[in-house]
């Protein structure tokens, strides 16, 4: 994969989150979205994230991942859904379009696909862990690829099961109904679907094989011909929150990875009219929100996997940040 589309994703996914009930006046200053109607162009992940920010309260409050897939319909993500209806059956197409994720995602981004007794289980993998809107993410990519596989399909499919990131909610019928299946279990590693082996051996009513090896190479060859849109200031943010898989990141980390000094790094920084304190405590803040609401991580564990010295400075950020203490967060639980 060429080293332009690192960092970027689609706006196929980005544009279902915008229209699904956010006030377009809340994007005014985000970068990379003046574009976000065109094809062949690629945005920050730094915004799409920025965007799971923004859309989640309106969006989840209103049916969330119901809501966004809603809106989808074949193609509304670009030659990626697609390889579900022209493959040979459900198998396949989840197959290719593993292969092909980053046709709507961050090459960091995976789905692992793989067969076992209970069927074909897709597992998504995202380097967003500590991001405070991951358990959105991990509810809607499981919904994402029902939806999809059911069209391509030609009817509603009923996955053996369904698993999430995030702790158990106080009732879980809402995501039963999402799923269409009573069998969802929490605070799994990685979010994951599971469908049934007769399912995914099924030949597809549309199959069509000429036109999927057409369609694979589409897809390998639009996502290397697209362009990126990728100001500096976005270029910073897709690196400090990728920088956050290998731990703490550091100044001089960052820097390098930008091709610059250290020194240069901070001058920019105050050009945009911030810092490099300001930034690693925003990032800093979001982790600590989502560890807090979405794992039974001990403070003191919460604090050495951030980056403060101790559980002290990271209570006393914690107070500086919200005007109460750790629990009060932790007792709100998901937002």
């Amino acid at each position: 994969m060429a080293d332009t589309v690192k960092g970027t994703v689609s706006p196929h996914l980005t544009r279902l989150l915008v229209h699904a009930g956010l006030d377009r006046s809340r994007l005014v200053g985000v970068p990379g979205l003046a574009v976000l109607d065109e094809d062949g162009i690629r945005i920050p992940t730094a915004t799409c994230l920025r965007v799971w920010e923004l859309v989640s309260g309106p969006a989840w409050q209103a049916g969330g991942s119901k809501r966004v897939m809603e809106l989808w319909r074949p193609g509304a993500l670009g030659v990626w859904d697609y390889l579900f209806s022209v493959s040979g059956t459900l198998g396949d197409a989840l197959d290719v379009s593993s292969r092909h994720f980053t046709a709507i995602a961050d090459p960091a981004d995976r789905l692992l696909v793989m067969r076992d007794d209970d069927g074909v289980t897709v597992t998504y993998q995202g380097p967003y862990r500590d991001h405070p809107e991951y358990p959105r993410i991990g509810e809607l990519v499981p919904h994402m690829l029902l939806q999809v596989a059911s069209s391509g399909a030609g009817r509603r499919l009923a996955p053996v099961r369904v698993r999430l990131p995030h702790r158990p909610p106080t009732s879980s019928q809402r995501l039963v109904e999402l799923y269409d299946t009573r069998s969802v279990e929490f605070e799994a590693d990685h979010p994951s679907i599971t469908f049934a082996e007769a399912d995914a051996d099924v030949p597809l009513p549309l199959a069509d094989p000429a036109l999927a090896a057409i369609l694979d190479d589409h897809a390998r060859l639009s996502t290397a011909a697209s362009r990126p849109v990728l100001g500096w200031l976005d270029r910073f943010h897709a690196i400090l929150e990728s920088a956050v898989a290998d731990g703490p990141p550091g100044l001089d980390q960052v820097a390098r990875r930008l091709a610059m000094s250290p020194r240069t790094l901070q001058r920019r920084l105050r050009d945009e009219g911030t810092s490099w304190r300001e930034e690693l405590e925003k990032l800093r803040q979001r982790r600590v929100d989502r560890l807090l609401r979405e794992t039974s991580l001990s403070v003191e564990s919460i604090a050495a996997r951030v980056g403060f010295t101790d559980s002290r400075a990271l209570r006393r950020a914690i107070h500086r940040w919200y005007g109460h203490g750790p629990a009060v967060i932790r007792a709100s639980g998901p937002t």
